[in-house]
């Protein structure tokens, strides 16, 4: 009964051990990167909790700026959970009330929850396994007077190990809530206050692994392709499909494959988020019907987005250089 006493004694003293190297290990190493990146990136304290079983980071007032850019970002405080056994999968919060310093505006973010996840795989290398970022109730308010809520929103990759340097991503947004003035130059359609879906399923084909590495390395996309995109906004709805691939010099090629339901509806939103000037909103409307006739359904425009030999067009419409995929 003794030597079982002692036992019990000795390993929980190797555990604490362990978990006192291990949080002395994660404090000084954000400090010192606090440090080395003293000219963008500040903190008021950094401290380790959760022994026995858990590295409990929290990072107190964090401020990062890119000055050459006009961005500062502050967040109350910024925490990260691991469990002592486990690691290489990581856990993310932020609370509400961060701040995004744009050139232009102020952006205050809420929410009711934002967290994410990071796993990685157990090995010297410890490449990216997967990734979800979780937020709801989330809510944008600048300080140029407009707001823009989104009830759910979800973003995910997953290593898929064929083929090689291969993940897949996930994007799922519900009940986003448009800027109320959007809402107000929208008044005169029958669009419903709310978007309902924006949804995202995909592969991205990558030169090198998401690893430790990967500063060395420089992974560079090589090809994506769509599963299913689509977006649903009342009777507005929009789907897409296909694949792009990049040449040797980082050029897209490959087609997309469009679908426009309800698409009379699109000009006037165009036209209250800034894309279109209004006065170019009719001659738009035109070249959507001339597109909608070539299908058995006038309220339905099927078309395709193509990248060949460096340029992109939309059907017949040329668009000009084609995008560069790295």
């Amino acid at each position: 009964m003794k030597a079982l006493l002692w036992a019990v004694l000795a390993a929980t003293g190797l555990w604490t051990g362990y978990w006192w190297v291990g949080a002395s290990s994660i404090e000084s190493a954000v400090q010192s990167w606090f440090a080395e990146n003293a000219s963008h990136a500040s903190t008021s304290g950094v401290e380790v909790h959760g022994i026995p079983n858990r590295f409990d980071l929290t990072v107190n007032d964090v401020v990062w700026s890119d000055t050459a850019q006009g961005i500062t970002v502050k967040s109350p405080f910024a925490q990260v959970y691991a469990m002592t056994w486990k690691p290489w999968h990581v856990i993310a919060a932020l609370p509400s009330g961060q701040e995004i310093t744009l050139p232009d505006q102020k952006i205050t973010v809420g929410s009711d929850s934002l967290r994410a996840s990071l796993e990685l795989h157990p090995s010297t290398a410890l490449g990216l396994r997967e990734t979800v970022v979780e937020a709801k109730a989330l809510s944008l308010t600048s300080d140029l007077g407009w707001t823009v809520g989104v009830e759910d929103a979800r973003f995910a990759t997953l290593e898929d190990p064929t083929p090689a340097n291969t993940h897949r991503l996930g994007v799922a947004i519900a009940n986003i809530t448009p800027a109320a003035s959007v809402m107000q130059a929208l008044a005169s359609t029958d669009l419903p206050p709310k978007l309902a879906e924006i949804y995202l399923d995909a592969h991205a084909t990558l030169s090198a692994p998401l690893d430790r590495f990967a500063g060395e390395t420089h992974p560079q996309l090589l090809a994506l392709h769509l599963t299913e995109a689509r977006m649903i906004w009342g009777a507005l709805k929009f789907t897409a499909s296909g694949a792009l691939t990049a040449r040797s010099d980082g050029i897209a090629e490959g087609e997309i494959a469009l679908r426009v339901e309800g698409w009379r509806r699109l000009p006037p939103v165009l036209v209250a988020l800034g894309l279109v000037k209004p006065d170019i909103a009719p001659t738009v409307e035109r070249m959507l019907e001339v597109i909608a006739a070539q299908s058995p359904d006038l309220d339905v425009i099927n078309i395709t987005l193509s990248c060949q030999d460096g340029r992109m067009s939309l059907g017949p419409l040329p668009l000009g250089p084609a995008p560069r995929l790295h």
